[in-house]
């Protein structure tokens, strides 16, 4: 096996692994956080943990669901100029925002190993009553950048190859408001 094919096999499974990890924590989050609100309101016990729990669950799907998106084309887009243009400087494009993009996720991850180092050697943790170690919250941030950096360069080079062969879509669909189906009762609030 070539070592960019090995590259490549070892970010998609990165990508696959943190974004169904994302995924978990996001339903965990949901549960941590109902259950914070049982036991607060119904049975008055205090909480301690919770909220900084469910906060920490929901920076991770931030930022390590981010290159799982990106791989699969989900993320948002303001496509108002976009879907104008002509199909050949669409994909040129976007070819140029994702390579903006993929610098940016670049710095961004460049800068964020040593924060999360820094905690590490320092051994900081949260100032809660709680008082889990910051250094595993502090690793989502570059963790996903890192792996959303180089799931765009795997984007990026496909886009290429195929702007090169000729493999351009020629409609790009739009979605807006005015083309979904609203019932009735939807309609009049």
């Amino acid at each position: 096996m070539k070592p960019a094919r090995i590259a490549e096999t070892v970010i998609e499974a990165l990508t696959h692994i943190t974004g169904w990890i994302a995924a978990l924590s996001l339903v965990a989050a949901a549960f941590i956080v109902t259950e914070a609100v049982v036991v607060r309101k119904i049975f008055g016990v205090s909480t301690i943990w919770q909220t900084e729990a469910s906060v920490f669950l929901l920076i991770y799907v931030v930022f390590t669901g981010a290159p799982f998106v990106q791989k699969n084309e989900h993320h948002l887009n303001v496509d108002l100029l976009i879907i104008h243009l002509s199909p050949r400087a669409r994909e040129l494009t976007m070819i140029v925002v994702s390579i903006i993009s993929c610098l940016l996720a670049g710095v961004v991850g460049f800068y964020a190993w040593p924060m999360w180092w820094e905690t590490v050697t320092q051994h900081q943790h949260s100032m809660s009553l709680w008082g889990p170690p910051l250094w595993i919250p502090y690793l989502f941030l570059p963790l996903g950048m890192t792996v959303l950096f180089l799931q765009y360069i795997l984007y990026i080079r496909d886009k290429i190859n195929a702007f090169r062969k000729g493999e351009i879509e020629t409609e790009k669909e739009r979605f807006e408001l005015k083309d979904i189906e609203l019932d009735d009762a939807a309609r009049d609030r």
